[in-house]
């Protein structure tokens, strides 16, 4: 290109280029990102998660007691892992769940397990990343259970159109093991299109979940400003210029 030449003259006289470019959008492909957010799964994938979580600090436990109003309220679980109860002294409640928090409460505060309603109103402790490829954007979303990956992208509001649902995986580290990373694949597009749930793994804590990027986003980037609207247009591309390769929307609930 010589001196002086902007992009916008250099493309007006090789539009053979941008036929080109737009030539590999012309195939539709499914809208993952769109059936995503609107499969609501069944009520068994759900089934059990919040019970399973297991409460650390600095978690927040709301503690509803029947009959002791100066056990109800916020209790932020504190660095030695306790719950002050007051009079009943400093509950242990680290490494519990949200079940045998509730026993324990019913028998120290000697009141039916019924009157005892014990739920984690804050989810501090536990995170999991979601992450894209080379300069992307990284960010922690709190841990609140084993949910799915699909569960767990609908609770952040999913996925952009640019993503690639086929180039998604899952690194668990088991660094508390002292075992090997492992690298699972998750295919998105089968999971949200053809039900089948086979990959869609349930999370543990501080795994990551990278998110790849389709070749028609990518491209995208090269095409200069002046003819990013009319690329949009003709490859369906309707999310703004972000100007990152990360492929996750980032609207918490």
């Amino acid at each position: 290109m010589e001196p002086g030449q902007n992009w916008s003259s250099w493309w007006r006289r090789c539009p053979w280029l941008l036929l080109g470019l737009l030539a590999g959008c012309a195939a539709s492909k499914p809208q993952v990102d769109k059936a995503l957010m609107a499969d609501r799964g069944t009520p068994s994938r759900n089934e059990g998660v919040a019970e399973q979580y297991t409460v650390r600090s600095p978690d927040v436990l709301e503690l509803p007691v029947a009959h002791r109003p100066e056990l109800c309220g916020r209790h932020a679980v504190s660095l030695d892992g306790r719950i002050d109860l007051g009079n009943l002294g400093r509950l242990r409640v680290e490494g519990l769940t949200v079940s045998e928090i509730t026993r324990l409460v019913s028998e120290v505060a000697a009141v039916p397990p019924n009157g005892v309603q014990v739920r984690v109103v804050e989810y501090n402790s536990q995170q999991v990343y979601l992450c894209g490829e080379g300069n992307g954007l990284q960010r922690a979303v709190a841990y609140q259970g084993p949910e799915t990956v699909l569960d767990l992208l609908q609770r952040v509001g999913g996925i952009t159109p640019g993503a690639a649902p086929r180039d998604v995986s899952v690194v668990r580290s088991h660094v508390a093991e002292g075992r090997t990373p492992e690298v699972l694949h998750v295919d998105l597009q089968s999971i949200v299109l053809k039900k089948d749930q086979r990959t869609n793994l349930r999370l543990q804590p501080f795994d990551q979940i990278y998110i790849g990027e389709t070749r028609r986003s990518s491209l995208e980037k090269c095409v200069p400003p002046c003819l990013r609207p009319l690329y949009k247009a003709i490859c369906g591309l309707s999310r703004p210029d972000r100007g990152s390769e990360f492929r996750v929307q980032t609207t918490d609930p």
